[in-house]
C-alpha cells in the first residue's frame, strides 16, 4: 500500500544505496554537459510528526565518481581537483525544510575541502510503500535537486574555460525506515 508523501511514518530512515543516485552534470568547453555519478554514499532520514520536522544527513565517498571515463575520474580525483587523498568525502546536514509548493524545500549545509556552504535542495516526496525486495520494509522515495558553484569549494581555478563553474546535481532517494 502506498500513502502520500504528507503522511511520512516518524522514525530513523537510511538510504538504500542500491536504489538511490547521487548524479551530476558540469558544462564542458561551455559546449556540452558532461555527467557522472557519486557511487558511494550513505545517509539517514529523521522525520517526526510533520514532515517539515525532518532532519537529513548524508556521506559521500567522493573518491566514488564515475564519468564513464577511467582517465578523467583519475584526473578529478587528483589534486588539480577533488584532492581525494586529503579531502575523501561530502557531507551534507540539513538545517530546515519547509513545504514549497507542491514540493519541500530543503535547506542544509554542504562540507567538503575544508568549507562549509549553504545549499537548498528542491525535494518532491513521492510517497511511501512497503518493499517486497527488503522483506516488505516501509520504502520512502524522493527526488532532489540543487546547483552549487565549484569555487565554493576550492575546486579547480575561477574562468577556467574547459569546465563551468555551475555543477547541477540531482538526487534519487529510496529510504527505508529502521525504527
Amino acid at each position: 500500500m502506498t500513502t502520500t508523501a504528507t503522511t511520512l511514518p516518524t522514525g530513523t530512515w537510511t538510504i538504500d544505496p542500491v536504489h538511490s543516485e547521487v548524479t551530476f552534470k558540469v558544462r564542458h568547453l561551455g559546449l556540452a554537459r558532461v555527467r557522472g555519478e557519486f557511487r558511494v554514499f550513505s545517509g539517514q532520514i529523521v522525520t517526526g510528526q510533520d514532515v517539515t520536522e525532518a532532519s537529513i544527513t548524508a556521506e559521500i565517498d567522493v573518491s566514488s565518481i564515475d564519468t564513464g571515463n577511467e582517465q578523467r575520474d583519475q584526473h578529478v580525483r587528483s589534486d588539480d581537483f577533488f584532492d581525494v587523498n586529503s579531502h575523501p568525502t561530502m557531507t551534507f546536514r540539513s538545517t530546515g525544510v519547509s513545504r514549497d509548493g507542491d514540493g519541500y524545500r530543503i535547506d542544509g549545509e554542504l562540507t567538503w575541502r575544508g568549507y562549509t556552504v549553504p545549499v537548498t535542495l528542491n525535494t518532491e516526496l513521492h510517497g511511501v510503500a512497503a518493499n517486497p525486495a527488503n522483506d516488505d520494509a516501509t520504502t520512502l522515495g524522493a527526488s532532489a535537486e540543487t546547483t552549487i558553484n565549484r569555487l565554493d569549494f576550492g575546486v579547480g581555478e575561477p574562468g577556467n574555460a574547459m569546465l563551468s563553474e555551475k555543477v547541477a546535481v540531482t538526487l534519487e532517494i529510496e529510504a527505508a525506515l529502521q525504527s
